[in-house]
């Protein structure tokens, strides 16, 4: 069974978060020369599922699978355009979500059920490993929750079931509920599979990818630096709404008071590096004629024009 190459690419960054060192992970690889940024390489499942195994291990993180999931919202986004280009149904959206899976990373499946009520989509995986397994299907389930989110209204709010009663950590990283079931499992409507995919946060997420990711190229020369890492983490996790400091900090293996005494020793802080995050975007969007100051702010998360007109003026009286 053969798995994406770029994935492991991922995982290997990822791997850096945790403290680990990704060329003594490529120790798994027969061939360590491998181009893993290439679009057209393939790699075995098995090589894959050793090196997401070492990362469980040491990052001691029983939500290891999860943070990786989140860790991936910007590649989450880059499909979510991509399915925007092919369908504008749900119902296709997430027919192409399943040969996606099928193509690409075959050791998880998504089954699509009906019944009277809801329209169910069931995730699986034929890794044999348990821990392994609930690792791949939190990572799983954590992207296709937020591409569902992009994609429907926001009168349709997908409902998570999961075989745990213990689910704060879910509720946590990914905003929602969480309910107890057997199987691991999106819930919608039934009447959502006629209904079209949402073009205004598809507009969103166009707008804002391409800035996204410029941003997290420039800011690679300083990857060693502690503050450049939760930048980098930071923008990773945008999906497009950018995360708070409690989701980031459950990235790293610092508790929250090590992480700002690590900042602070840089002279930051989580807030600052989020404003020069939002300052960025807000110059940006700001150069797109058809945005009000009311979408703009809406975008980079303010509840009111005012509050985001007011954080322009503290980030003006800083730069003068």
């Amino acid at each position: 069974m053969k798995i994406f190459a770029p994935y492991l690419f991922n995982l290997l960054n990822f791997a850096e978060y945790q403290g680990l060192d990704s060329s003594v992970l490529k120790d798994f690889l027969p061939n360590r020369d491998i181009d893993l940024c290439n679009l057209e390489e393939m790699i075995n499942a098995k090589e894959y599922l050793a090196v997401f195994y070492k990362v469980i291990e040491a990052s001691k993180n029983d939500y290891c699978g999860l943070n990786f999931g989140c860790y991936l919202n910007l590649g989450a986004l880059g499909l979510v355009l991509e399915i925007s280009l092919n369908t504008s149904s749900i119902e296709q959206g997430v027919l192409i979500l399943q040969n996606f899976l099928d193509s690409k990373f075959p050791i998880v499946s998504v089954t699509a059920i009906e019944d009277s009520q809801n329209y169910i989509l069931q995730l699986d995986s034929s890794v044999e490993d348990i821990e392994l397994k609930r690792h791949l299907l939190d990572m799983v389930l954590s992207i296709i929750y937020r591409e569902l989110k992009l994609m429907l209204t926001d009168i349709f709010v997908p409902q998570i079931k999961l075989p745990f009663f213990e689910s704060k950590f879910y509720n946590d990283l990914l905003k929602t509920e969480i309910i107890y079931n057997n199987k691991y499992q999106i819930v919608l409507p039934l009447e959502v599979i006629k209904t079209e995919i949402n073009k205004n946060k598809v507009k969103q997420v166009e707008l804002l990818l391409p800035k996204f990711i410029a941003m997290l190229n420039a800011s690679k020369e300083g990857d060693k630096i502690f503050s450049y890492q939760i930048r980098n983490m930071t923008l990773n996790m945008c999906a497009p709404e950018i995360p708070n400091f409690e989701q980031v900090q459950k990235q790293f293996p610092y508790s929250k008071r090590n992480m700002q005494r690590k900042l602070t020793k840089e002279g930051t802080s989580f807030r600052s590096i989020v404003n020069t995050i939002k300052e960025e975007l807000s110059n940006y969007l700001k150069n797109e004629k058809h945005l009000k100051t009311k979408d703009v702010a809406y975008i980079l998360g303010y509840s009111e024009s005012s509050a985001y007109l007011h954080a322009v003026k503290s980030w003006a009286r800083k730069r003068n």
